[in-house]
């Protein structure tokens, strides 16, 4: 199902046109991994006569000629692929290749384009489950503060086709709402994988696999590599249960203060440390009712088989066995057990309300109060605004002439 080959032989002969292959993510599968993984093996790959645009090494950077699709614009497309050799396949890896790749002109203006260097366009998708796609992306969402939705409120939204998020503008194209949807979302590729474009769309993780491997065996890879592997660090870790709750406070919070999450650098991680400072090993969260997840499934049962058909030619619950084990995991999420619980976390928010704050507007008694409202906050974060409070007002009296 997923072994769509992208070539036979380990050389392109002068009878078969190189390809130029478009692993376009979606999000969250696990792209930084895939990238990480490419990296490491583009030696073994050239071998392979495959060159990887690596973004250490290559310039432009696979986002930025994405960013180009979404402009209507060929220049630096048109500089990479004339100083490409012609024996050699062209490996492109980057997420935000599904925006463009969802409209139909970007993809008719760049199956031309490669056409016109003497490519052959091959783009690879990869798809996941609904149950744990609208999981993972209202935690992604959350942590960067997009939104303060409760779990059922996104899940709703999901359901009608809206997305939350900072950009909906890429270039000159509006991004489409109906991620989850993939009947839908990827009708302009459908349109194309029938009109004869080489589409693979491949189901993400399922029965273990390994997605760099379903990646490699897609372009038609031979089998029998010795690939490097990489380190835990390129696999995106998501916040656990207690991470999710407080960053949908913070979120609150932000939105009462009236802080947009552009101003705070690095947003993504302001959770992530946090728990790891605290120690916090809590369990994975997952949001899902019973309830929840059969609306889920129900809503998107039929164009899922759709897509499925058109896609791999067979059953949404084939190319998902692992929908099964989703549907008999429970739920997991955080709750404070006690009102002095609850008080603590809601310290923890605070404290970190006013570090983004200091960071937006750095003042020079912030290098001492940061520090000291810190400490107090780990050995008691219902003291540590009472902390602040006192050594604030003893430095501004120090500062009066």
């Amino acid at each position: 199902m997923t072994s769509d080959a992208g070539f036979q032989n380990s050389t392109t002969n002068a009878r078969s046109k190189p390809l130029l292959i478009l692993h376009a993510g979606t999000h969250k599968t696990a792209s930084t991994y895939i990238q990480e993984r490419l990296h490491l093996n583009r030696d073994l790959l050239k071998q392979q006569s495959i060159t990887y645009q690596d973004p250490c090494f290559d310039r432009p950077k696979a986002k930025k000629l994405a960013g180009e699709l979404c402009k209507y614009r060929e220049k630096r497309w048109r500089r990479m692929l004339s100083n490409h050799k012609q024996d050699q396949h062209l490996l492109l890896s980057a997420e935000q290749f599904s925006v463009p790749l969802t409209n139909q002109k970007c993809i008719q203006n760049l199956e031309e384009l490669a056409n016109n260097f003497g490519f052959k366009l091959h783009i690879v998708v990869f798809i996941r489950s609904q149950l744990d796609y609208i999981n993972s992306r209202y935690i992604y969402s959350l942590r960067r503060f997009y939104h303060s939705q409760t779990f059922e409120q996104f899940v709703s939204d999901a359901i009608e086709g809206e997305m939350h998020s900072e950009w909906q503008q890429r270039g000159r194209i509006t991004r489409r709402q109906d991620v989850f949807n993939f009947w839908t979302y990827f009708q302009p590729l459908i349109e194309a994988k029938k009109s004869g474009l080489k589409v693979s769309f491949i189901p993400f993780q399922q029965n273990g696999n390994d997605p760099f491997q379903d990646l490699i065996t897609t372009i038609g890879v031979a089998h029998n590599q010795t690939w490097e592997q990489c380190t835990s660090r390129h696999f995106n870790r998501s916040p656990g249960t207690r991470g999710v709750w407080m960053a949908r406070l913070l979120s609150q919070k932000l939105r009462e203060n009236k802080i947009s999450t552009r101003s705070i650098d690095n947003s993504s991680q302001i959770i992530l440390r946090e728990e790891q400072q605290r120690r916090w090993m809590d369990p994975a969260f997952w949001g899902y009712s019973r309830r929840l997840k059969n609306q889920v499934i129900k809503h998107f049962k039929n164009d899922n088989d759709k897509f499925a058909k058109a896609a791999w030619g067979t059953s949404w619950t084939t190319a998902f066995p692992d929908d099964i084990k989703l549907l008999q995991r429970k739920k997991q999420i955080y709750q404070p057990q006690s009102i002095e619980e609850e008080e603590t976390m809601h310290a923890i928010t605070i404290h970190l309300l006013r570090r983004i704050r200091h960071k937006i507007k750095p003042k020079l008694h912030y290098r001492i109060v940061d520090p000291l409202e810190r400490i107090a906050n780990f050995l008691s974060p219902s003291i540590s605004l009472r902390t602040i409070r006192y050594v604030k007002i003893h430095l501004l009296q120090l500062g009066k002439p």
